[in-house]
């Protein structure tokens, strides 16, 4: 993978703090897929600080299992805190391809990939924000020299209960693309596709997401049944380690193109490269900034369309945005419609959705900060690591 580099990096200031802020909001209307009932908004930021006072913030995927955002901060902690110590923040991608190196027989022997992976890509989105905001310029100009600043945009996390009513509801907020969860039964999936079909407007999109929730067999019974629903592709249709011979033969059943990514890690990417049409990291989960824009080159020049996944907070979402921007082609930023009071608090300003898009900001770093007053109502815990 190619990484990218900061041409001229800023002079080197060393790491002075990392501190972890917790929060975690229960809502009244759970996200529903076919694994969990999500009953609580969890966000896990990170806070990088240099000797000189200028910071980066990131986030930590902390989704599922709620209850391990508390584990994860340690890791951040206790695991990556000391590794970081006399390395040069100002390249974040050799930051993260060390920590990487460093820590990869730790997660074989551990058999935690995830918290130890989710942790760094948090800690590295931080560093691409410090970086930046040193720099004076947006992440997305310091990743690629890119001046592009709207990016589209797709509603996301549509409940099975519901999902047609939030399609309108979305539509009339500026939103003109929409993803649907199925899954939970044949007929059922096929009636709310229709209901949502149906009312469909011209230059609209519709996508579909299985969580991983079919089988072979399954996948194999639906592919005809969802091929008059025009989709823009059908997501994770299995389970991410089924076999090479099992995602050929879903490829080639489906009309629309596969898509996923965020369950996926280093050299998955390129043994799923010949079965997905749409490549989907997440940059709280695996990669962060630097890997994440790695694989999505490579994705744009294997044909293929780059569109980041995220169901997080804000910060998570913005550094999604900014690696959308930075990378280009014809993907579309995921933004979760579900009720997350932690989205808009810890992403200030927030934007706004306008004829389908997202316009970034030319302020540098992300172009947001945490509004922690606003959230206080959710916080949890802070943890603070001083060199």
């Amino acid at each position: 993978m190619r990484f990218p580099l900061i041409a001229q990096p800023d002079r080197i200031s060393p790491i002075r703090r990392i501190e972890t802020f917790l929060f975690r909001a229960r809502v009244s209307k759970p996200v529903v897929s076919t694994m969990a009932s999500i009953g609580q908004r969890v966000a896990l930021l990170v806070r990088i600080e240099d000797e000189e006072g200028c910071h980066g913030w990131g986030e930590v995927y902390s989704t599922l299992p709620a209850y391990g955002a508390e584990h994860r901060a340690r890791v951040v902690h206790q695991t990556f805190a000391p590794l970081l110590q006399g390395l040069s923040p100002a390249q974040p991608a050799e930051v993260w391809q060390a920590l990487s190196r460093k820590t990869h027989v730790m997660s074989i022997q551990t058999g935690e990939p995830g918290p130890l992976s989710s942790a760094l890509g948090g800690l590295d989105c931080a560093l691409w924000d410090l970086a930046a905001r040193r720099a004076g310029t947006p992440i997305c100009d310091l990743l690629s020299g890119t001046r592009a600043r709207r990016i589209p945009v797709y509603a996301s996390g549509l409940n099975p209960a519901d999902g047609a009513e939030v399609v309108q509801v979305s539509r009339a907020q500026g939103f003109r693309a929409f993803k649907q969860k199925i899954g939970f039964g044949a007929q059922s999936d096929i009636d709310l596709l229709g209901r949502i079909r149906a009312d469909m407007q011209p230059g609209e999109s519709l996508m579909v997401d299985v969580n991983q929730g079919w089988t072979l067999e399954q996948a194999l019974d639906m592919a005809p049944r969802l091929t008059p629903f025009d989709l823009a592709w059908v997501e994770e249709p299995l389970a991410a380690d089924r076999p090479d011979a099992e995602w050929r033969q879903c490829a080639q059943a489906m009309r629309a193109p596969l898509a996923g990514g965020e369950n996926l890690r280093a050299d998955d990417f390129e043994r799923h490269g010949a079965w997905l049409g749409v490549v989907q990291p997440d940059v709280g989960k695996w990669g962060g900034l630097s890997a994440g824009f790695a694989v999505a080159q490579r994705a744009l020049e294997r044909g293929r369309v780059f569109c980041p996944h995220w169901l997080g907070a804000g910060i998570g979402l913005m550094a999604s945005a900014h690696l959308l921007a930075a990378v280009g082609g014809p993907g579309m930023l995921e933004l979760d419609v579900n009720e997350n009071p932690l989205r808009e608090a810890l992403c200030q300003p927030f934007p706004e959705v306008v004829e389908g898009g997202w316009l970034l900001t030319e302020q540098p770093g992300l172009g947001v900060e945490p509004d922690l007053q606003a959230a206080k109502d959710w916080f949890i815990q802070h943890e603070e690591t001083v060199a």
